[in-house]
This record gives C-alpha cells, structure tokens and sequence, in this order.
C-alpha cells in the first residue's frame, strides 16, 4: 500500500528542471564561445556533469529534479524566467557574463573541479535546499 502511495505522489510532484550553462552564443551567426570539448572521441564536459548530476540526485532519492544542458542561446535569466530553477554556470564564462550577480538565487558559478565532474557533492547540497 505504502508504494502505491508513493507512486501516487510521485505523479503529482513538480518537476524542478536545472540547466548547465556551458558556452554562451555570441554574435551574429550564434558563435558558441566556452570551453566544453577536450577532445574529438571524448564526450563533452557539460554531458559528463549532467550524468553525474543525475545519478547522485538518484542515488539521493531526488526524483523530482530534470538536469538539461543549454546550447547558450538564451540567456541565464530567461531560462530562470521560463521554468528553470538553477543555473550551474561554467567557469569559463565568469567574465563574459559579468552583467550577472551570481550571489542571487538561481545561480551558481561552478569551479573547474565541479565541471569536470571530479567533485559535486557541494552542487549536491546546495540542490537539496532547494
């Protein structure tokens, strides 16, 4: 009964999406600027941290959050406008996104141990009290 219950309400959660901000789009033709690659055969950084993001928010019982990854072309504050509730920003955009306050709600500035997934569990708690 108790896992009936619980699917039940799993229905009815709400769905917090959190978007990584890897490159922003600049330009006239929408020139993607941020280091995301490393390599040809290597995958992306932005898709290494989404995997681990989502697999420790699993390993957490934190069903209830989506993690996408942004192409750049909205800016972060559109996306916390639309239906976002974080944005974990790369490292490599601080100056390019000065116009900014990172100490709001919303947003937060990885450092380059988190984007390279080697250390999340501060993301991790800082999803939690959310």
């Amino acid at each position: 009964m108790e896992r009936v219950i619980n699917l039940f309400l799993k229905g009815l959660l709400i769905i917090k999406t959190i978007y990584i901000y890897p490159k922003l789009a600049m330009g006239f033709r929408g020139f993607a600027t941020g280091l995301d690659r490393e390599g040809f055969f290597l995958k992306k950084r932005s898709t290494r941290l989404k995997k681990s993001i989502e697999n420790s928010l699993k390993e957490n019982h934190l069903s209830s959050f989506n993690v996408e990854v942004t192409h750049g072309f909205e800016s972060p504050e559109e996306l916390l406008e639309n239906d976002g509730i974080l944005v974990l920003i790369s490292p490599y955009l601080k100056s390019l996104l000065g116009h900014i306050d990172f100490s709001k709600s919303g947003y937060y500035l990885l450092s380059e141990a988190e984007y390279n997934s080697e250390n999340i569990s501060n993301i991790i708690k800082y999803i939690k009290t959310l």
